[in-house]
Order: structure tokens, then C-alpha cells, then sequence
């Protein structure tokens, strides 16, 4: 009898153990469910956004004490007013005193200015005929003035080169030798394969815009030099 009854209690204890092994395992399965993931957002990879915005146009003016903004800050000569409208990368080279002849504040006439034009590599070169060159001999004007804008080719071989006429000042009756002056730079600007403008006299008529050395022009007179060109090479196709 007792071998019968410790039998049973056994089987009970062993009964018992498996139910509540069953239990707590369903206990842990409804505790600690298994993890599940959302699916991943796809989502396209970033590119480079190329800029619309081209690179300014790198420009070099040469010319003389009205182009050098003389008497004022470099800032209110014409050239540094019209970079700045225009949007360029513009360096102002221009020289007082100086022209294709006469030798100017730099020490050398235009064509000295040829090696700093081509340490700038310019896509395009602006050059002025002066007044600084009036009552030099016609023929060595149209030499020297050729001869350099040769220089300035063979300093940027890719650049435009445009040629602006000469400016005088306020007063009405403007001197024989600018036509002489311009001419010349005409003629060696369309040898090179460049552009010339004619600007006319955009100081005539104002002597309010004169500094007392009734020469050179005020800011004022700089910026009418300025408005002036700037209209000029846009109806050229020189500027946008």
C-alpha cells in the first residue's frame, strides 16, 4: 500500500511541475513578444546641385588718369562702378599721365601694362585712347597704339579686346586730336580681331562734374563715364 500511494504522489508532483512549466512559459511568450520592424523608408540618395550662377567675367581696363578715377577713392572710378553693376571680377589698370605714347605716374606708357594683364589672365580687356597722347606726332600715335594692342593680344591670346574712343572734358568744342586718338585705336583694335566702341563725350556740357582742376571728373562725372560705357557695351554685345 504505501509503494501504491507514494506512486501516485509522485505522479501528481510531476503532473503539477508540467503544468505550471506550461504556464509560466506562456506567461513568457505573452510577456516578451517577438520583435517586429517596420519596412525601411526608402528615400533618394542626395546629389550635387550644379549652380546656375556662371563664374563673374575677369575684365582689365587700361587707360588713363579719367579711367584711374584720379582726385577721388579708387572705389568711385568708373571701371570699379561698372564691375560692381555688372557683376564682373574686374581689375583697373589704368595709369595717370599715361597714354600709347606718353608715359604716365607708372612709369611706362599702355604697353608697359602688358605683363600685369597677363599675370590676370582677363577673358576681357577694355582699353581707352587718351588725351594724355594729344599733339604727339599722328604717326607715332598710330604706331605705338598698334604696337600695343599687339602686346595686349599676345598677353591674353582668348581675350575680346574692345577699345573705347576718347574722352575729353566738359567743354563743347573737343579737340581734332581726339578723332586722331580714337582713329587710331579703331584701326588697331579691328587688326587684333577686337571690338570699338564709340562712347561719345558724356562729360560735354557739365562742368558741375569737373573737379576744380576742370580736368577730371568728379564722382558724379564718373558716374555719367560709367552709365555711358555700361549702355554702350550692351548695345555691342560686349556686356549682358
Amino acid at each position: 500500500m504505501m509503494r501504491g500511494r507514494s506512486l501516485v504522489v509522485t505522479t501528481a508532483i510531476a503532473v503539477g511541475l508540467t503544468v505550471l512549466l506550461t504556464a509560466c512559459a506562456a506567461e513568457t511568450s505573452t510577456a516578451r513578444p517577438e520583435p517586429t520592424f517596420a519596412d525601411p523608408v526608402l528615400r533618394p540618395s542626395p546629389t550635387a546641385v550644379p549652380s546656375s550662377t556662371p563664374a563673374p567675367l575677369r575684365v582689365v581696363t587700361v587707360g588713363d588718369s579719367l579711367m584711374s578715377g584720379f582726385g577721388l577713392e579708387p572705389e568711385q572710378a568708373w571701371p570699379v562702378l561698372l564691375g560692381a553693376r555688372a557683376h564682373l571680377n574686374l581689375t583697373n589698370l589704368a595709369c595717370a599721365g599715361a597714354g600709347f605714347v606718353v608715359t604716365g605716374d607708372c612709369g611706362a606708357p599702355f604697353s608697359g601694362l602688358a605683363p600685369a594683364v597677363a599675370a590676370l589672365h582677363p577673358q576681357l580687356i577694355v582699353v581707352e585712347s587718351s588725351s594724355n597722347d594729344f599733339w604727339e606726332d599722328g604717326d607715332e600715335i598710330r604706331d605705338d597704339t598698334a604696337d600695343t594692342v599687339e602686346l595686349l593680344r599676345e598677353a591674353a591670346p582668348d581675350a575680346r579686346i574692345v577699345g573705347l574712343s576718347t574722352i575729353w572734358n566738359d567743354e563743347a568744342d573737343v579737340p581734332d586730336d581726339t578723332a586722331v586718338t580714337s582713329q587710331a585705336l579703331r584701326d588697331a583694335v579691328d587688326d587684333a580681331g577686337g571690338t570699338f566702341v564709340d562712347v561719345g563725350q558724356p562729360l560735354a556740357g557739365h562742368p558741375e562734374w569737373m573737379q576744380p582742376d576742370d580736368v577730371h571728373p568728379t564722382p558724379r562725372g564718373q558716374r555719367a563715364i560709367e552709365q555711358t560705357v555700361m549702355s554702350a557695351l550692351q548695345d555691342a554685345d560686349v556686356l549682358p
